[in-house]
């Protein structure tokens, strides 16, 4: 079985080569957009086997924030999260308050 810390740093590697914006958690103030922020949500089914896990499967999203319409960054979001897990794009939202598109990726890790 693949360790939480690595599948984790999987996630976290393949979206800083997409940008260096990458924050888990939470961005600091001061960053602008566009900006990724990405979180793990919790364990999903996993497998067990003579009462041992024998496969984790964890649960998360990612979140770009972006001013630009048809920001190509959300192709290399994707590409980067086919290397590393499954995930289905969630939402996509224009945030009126901050002039905003956000864009949600729900992943899975095993």
């Amino acid at each position: 079985m693949k360790s939480l810390t690595l599948q984790l740093k999987e996630i976290c590697d393949a979206l800083v080569a997409v940008t260096d914006k990458t924050y888990h958690y939470e961005k600091p103030a001061a960053v602008k957009a566009p900006y990724i922020v990405w979180a793990e949500l919790g364990e999903d089914t996993s497998f067990h086997s003579d009462n041992m896990k024998v496969e984790q499967q964890v649960v998360g999203y990612v979140e770009y924030f972006t001013q630009t319409e048809y920001d190509t960054t959300i192709d290399a979001i994707q590409e980067a999260l086919n290397s590393v897990c499954a995930w289905a794009l969630d939402s996509v939202l224009y945030e009126d308050e901050t002039k905003l598109i956000h864009y949600v990726w729900a992943f899975k890790v095993i």
